[in-house]
Formats: structure tokens, C-alpha cells, sequence
């Protein structure tokens, strides 16, 4: 098996922590370790050797990511020149990948943000999936995980038949796709113990992946064949960025696999699975019901708050509140009920329209 790493991201619902000079990938946001470094030291021990693990990332985070990973080698970066969403991103993971591996490698696609409470069933999902792919390599498998909680920010996958049974790893069709339900819908899906929580992982031969981006994105596949070219062979980044940049901006999922008729999902009983992108989610993750804070936090009756201070000379006291979101920053102050979080990227987005460029 071959892992990309799609660490490309701005992760603008993590404001004001998360920045375009220090994007979430990067950031210390549970533990210890950047995201995009539990991510690598995850995968790992799931492949041959260091040559088989791929990181796709911006051009303007090429040194930060090899000091992050110093075991990754500069020729094992998959360098974006734009941001164009998921579906011209994983075109040149594939243009790229296509000259290095051989057709028939299994390729893993994983986002660096994700929260996965077992490693080593996860590390098994992937190798009863690559199984299944080298059996079946006509299915895109996409991982995916049984809710246990509604969240209207998702898509989830109904099952279908089964395809493939191995102890606590099952292979799914999908029967159907529910798109961001309203919370009543996204209770009763839940509820009916048939649907998953779609993760964005995508798992694929790599043969395969080429001729459906040859055959439903001509264009996209052709601009990014050359892109991979000019970078891998003349290093011309400003070249490669002319042409990316002319790339609509699309999912992966309005790209390729929305007009795909074999797509089934990997899923295991053992799997904690969250998307680390939204700040009440990381709350729901590690706050255990209790206040989650970090940096120089002081809290006195207080509950169910999140609180995250960067500055180390300054004390964030909060006193007699409930189910807030407060992250402090050198230069930035962020305050939100817990449950309406995710939308600091409106605030982003308020900050661009007013040219408030100095705080993205």
C-alpha cells in the first residue's frame, strides 16, 4: 500500500489557532504533537518503509512540513502551487503517484486532521481494505464509522450488501448518501443503526483512480499530468501555479465519485473516528463533559467550556459560565457559544471581506 498524507488545508473553523501562516496540520491542537505528526507516526507502521508514505501539502509549507516529519523525503512531497479543494488536489496526488508506483499499488488517501481513538484497528482496517481492493480493484472504498452522535456538518452512507466480512472489519455497498441532514433527520439515520458517518478517506487502486480521472475530468487530469511534470521534472513552481490555477474549485465527491457506480465503504467495530476541524468537536472529544482548557487558563465555576490560551504571559480567567468556546491568541480573541463554534470561518471570511488580512 501506498498513504498520502493531504495536509493542503487552511482550517479556517479552528480560528483564531489555525492560520494561513500556521494552518491546523501544524498546530498542537490535542496533546502534544501536531496533528499532521500523529497522523504520520500513525500510518507508519502500516507500510513497507518511509518511501511508501506521501504528504501533499502547500508550496509555501514545504520546509515546515519536513522539519515536522524529519524522516519524509523532500522527493515524497506532493507539492500544491493553490488551494482548489479536494477534487484537483487528489487529481495530482494520482498524476503524481502515477510516475513513481506501479498501476496496481492500493492507495490510501487520509487528511492529516483526524482523531482516531485506535490505532492499530485502524492500521487493520487498511490492510483488509488493501485486500479487498487487490480482489476487487474496479470499488473506490471509503472508510467509514457508526455515529454516535448527531452532526448535521457530515455526510453519511447507508449500507448496502455486504461484501466482505473479516472478524470486526466489514465492506459495504452504499446504498445511498445523505448529505448534511437537518438535525431531526440526522437523529433518526442514527437512530436506524444502517447508516455511517463518511470520514474522507478514500482508499483505491491506482489504475483504477487514473482511468476514472481520464475518463470524468479530462481537463482536470490533463492540467495536473503537467503540473506534476514541471514540478517533478524542472521544479518550476510558478509555472505549475499558472496552470493549477485555472482548475475549478470541486470536491472530490462532485469530481469522481458521486458519478462512480462502484463505491463501497470499510468499516470497523473498534474505530473512534472525528474530524478535528471544528472546535466543539474537540471539546466532545477530550473534554469529557468537564471544561477543556489549555495554556495559562484559570476557571471557577465554571462548566463545559472550552478555553485555550497561546499567550504565556497572560492568565484567561473566565468565571460563572457555560458551554463556551474561548481561544486567546497573541492577536486575536475568539469568544462563541460551544454549540454554534464551527463558525469561526464566518469570521474568517468577515475578515477578508474588510482586507483584514493581518489575522488570517
Amino acid at each position: 500500500m501506498k498513504i498520502v498524507i493531504r495536509a493542503g488545508g487552511t482550517g479556517t473553523r479552528l480560528w483564531p489557532m489555525s492560520r494561513i501562516s500556521n494552518p491546523k496540520q501544524f498546530q498542537k491542537v490535542i496533546g502534544e504533537e501536531s496533528m499532521i505528526k500523529t497522523t504520520y507516526k500513525r500510518v507508519l507502521p502500516a507500510l513497507k518503509g518511509r518511501d511508501d508514505l506521501y504528504v501533499s501539502v502547500n508550496k509555501d509549507f514545504v520546509k515546515k512540513t519536513l522539519r515536522e516529519l524529519p524522516g519524509l523525503k523532500k522527493e515524497n512531497l506532493i507539492i500544491e502551487t493553490d488551494t482548489r479543494n479536494t477534487g484537483p488536489a487528489m487529481c495530482l496526488e494520482v498524476c503524481f503517484l502515477e510516475r513513481r508506483c506501479q498501476k496496481e499499488d492500493i492507495v490510501a488517501s487520509l487528511p492529516s486532521d483526524d482523531y482516531i481513538s485506535d490505532d492499530v484497528a485502524f492500521r487493520r482496517l487498511l490492510s483488509v481494505s488493501e485486500e479487498f481492493l487487490k480482489e476487487n480493484p474496479e470499488y473506490i472504498l471509503t472508510p467509514a464509522i457508526r455515529p454516535d452522535y448527531p452532526d448535521t456538518g457530515y455526510s453519511y452512507f447507508k449500507a448496502g450488501s455486504k461484501l466482505c466480512e473479516n472478524g470486526e472489519e466489514t465492506i459495504y455497498t452504499v446504498a445511498k448518501v445523505v448529505e448534511k441532514p437537518n438535525q431531526d433527520y440526522c437523529q433518526e439515520i442514527i437512530d436506524s443503526g444502517v447508516y455511517y458517518c463518511h470520514t474522507g478517506m478514500y482508499i483505491w487502486q491506482l489504475k483504477n483512480i487514473v482511468s476514472l480521472f481520464r475518463k470524468k475530468r479530462p481537463k482536470m487530469y490533463k492540467i495536473c499530468q503537467m503540473v506534476a511534470a514541471l514540478i517533478a521534472e524542472k521544479n518550476d513552481l510558478a509555472a505549475a501555479q499558472e496552470l493549477y490555477g485555472k482548475l475549478e474549485k470541486m470536491t472530490i465527491e462532485s469530481a469522481i465519485t458521486q458519478k462512480c457506480d462502484h463505491i463501497a465503504m470499510s468499516v470497523s467495530n473498534k474505530i473512534g473516528w472525528s474530524d478535528l476541524g471544528k472546535w466543539h468537536i474537540i471539546k466532545r472529544i477530550v473534554g469529557n463533559g468537564g471544561n477543556l482548557t489549555k495554556g495559562e487558563v484559570i476557571s471557577i465555576d465554571s462548566e463545559n467550556n472550552l478555553v485555550y490560551s497561546t499567550n504565556k504571559k497572560k492568565i484567561v480567567a473566565v468565571n460563572d459560565v457555560k458551554n463556551l468556546v474561548i481561544v486567546d491568541t497573541k492577536d486575536a480573541l475568539f469568544i462563541s457559544s460551544l454549540e454554534n463554534s464551527h463558525e469561526a470561518k464566518k469570521v474568517v471570511e468577515h475578515l477578508k471581506a474588510k482586507n483584514k488580512n493581518e489575522y488570517l
